[in-house]
């Protein structure tokens, strides 16, 4: 399912107002996305990376429309809530119905 940037630019602004915490894990790729006050690249470790490093020159909303997913974590106030796709988090969110 592919994810256009002003899915994601919306994504970020539900993101921010929770505020809410989105962590995108991918099947067989050590970095992941955080989306949270912005959009960043993280090593396994839950670390910050460039990402540069992580994705190369592709941007945030390429990177979550073509790479698979393994999970996605939303985590909001101390309670999670995991989707297995991102059609799922766009519903949930609002920004797609």
């Amino acid at each position: 399912m592919s994810v256009t940037p002003r899915e994601l630019e919306e994504l970020v602004a539900w993101a921010r107002a929770g505020p809410r915490r989105i962590t995108v894990k991918f099947k067989g790729y050590r970095f992941m996305v955080a989306i949270g006050r912005f959009v960043e690249a993280l090593d396994a470790s839950g670390r910050r990376v460039p990402w540069q490093a992580a994705f190369g020159s592709r941007p945030p909303h390429d990177v979550l429309s073509s790479l698979p997913i393994e999970r996605i974590t939303v985590e909001e106030r101390g309670s999670a809530e995991t989707f297995t796709s991102i059609g799922e988090l766009l519903k949930k969110a609002g920004v797609r119905r």
